[in-house]
């Protein structure tokens, strides 16, 4: 077997911040990106999921675009001066983003796999990933982790923001040649900097050395739903902020401006979240092997 060690590129390291064991007492432990966990494991979630969920839901907006963007097509030509040939060409052109949004969903297997998530042993002291879409597990020490707050940039129509997840990244020797491998943890960030990275650090190395006493405990897990249930509860939700909104004190008095914002965010947030909980309520995540279900407590 080949024990030159295959490492990943630099570049995936760009932009990012080092965290090191020693200074996880400066940030306090937050559980952004903690699934669960108890008295042996944590459960986190990863960047790939925030990354598949969002490319359901730009089906979903890529529909809104669309239909709006035809309208301003008509407002800007004159109701009265537009012509039927420029009525069916945008027409014609209006499904254009929707197709790449499609080609994006299933050329990124998004269709196959909602993602994955980690695991962290305290007993074993080993970290535990399927990537998504596979079988294999990867079995990483965790006294040997390199933890780093990445640095991911992106550019939308929406101008250009950056996420920074916690990459953990160790060797993962069963594989031939041993090989690096980067975990992607958590799916904050996108206004707090990789002060989330740093708090989820900190929470792990806690973790790790003293056990769940004292630490923020994670949001309990919602219950499965029908797919029904499923598909309404984003609306239930923006329903129940709005009317949260309004019964504050001087609520109605600020409804003309509270009301509009909140029609904006049930088309660009709540109807989004639906699409992608109906589109994905069938698609499985990545499935741990039965004996790490059994080890660490979630089978």
């Amino acid at each position: 077997m080949n024990k030159n060690i295959k490492r990943l590129p630099n570049s995936l390291r760009l932009g990012g911040t080092p965290l090191d064991r020693a200074g996880t007492a400066s940030v306090p432990p937050k559980p952004d990106g903690v699934r669960r966990a108890n008295e042996s494991c944590v459960e986190l979630e990863t960047y790939a999921n925030y990354v598949h969920g969002g490319a359901a839901s730009f089906i979903a907006m890529s529909i809104v675009v669309s239909i709006v963007a035809f309208f301003a097509g008509v407002i800007a030509i004159g109701v009265e001066d537009i012509s039927g040939e420029q009525i069916m060409i945008m027409l014609a052109l209006s499904p254009t983003l929707t197709i790449m949004a499609l080609i994006f969903y299933f050329a990124g297997g998004t269709h196959k796999s909602r993602g994955a998530y980690v695991r962290v042993h305290r007993g074993t002291r080993k970290l535990y990933f399927v990537y998504p879409r596979q079988k294999r597990p990867h079995v990483l020490a965790w006294d040997q982790l390199e933890a780093v707050a990445g640095y991911i940039p992106i550019i939308s129509a929406n101008g250009y923001f950056s996420r920074h997840p916690l990459y953990l990244i160790g060797v993962d020797y069963s594989m031939d040649p041993p090989s690096e491998v980067c975990v992607a943890c958590g799916n904050l960030g996108l206004f707090t900097g990789d002060q989330s990275a740093k708090g989820l650090w900190s929470y792990l190395f806690s973790f790790m050395e003293n056990g769940p006493e004292g630490l923020p405990k994670p949001a309990l897990l919602a219950p499965r739903l029908s797919r029904a249930e499923e598909t309404l509860k984003p609306y239930r939700n923006w329903y129940m902020g709005l009317r949260h909104k309004l019964s504050q004190p001087n609520g109605i008095l600020i409804a003309p401006i509270t009301i509009p914002f909140w029609l904006i965010l049930l088309v660009i947030e709540a109807y989004p979240d639906s699409f992608e909980a109906f589109l994905q309520y069938n698609v499985p995540f990545a499935q741990f092997p039965e004996e790490i279900d059994r080890l660490c407590g979630f089978d």
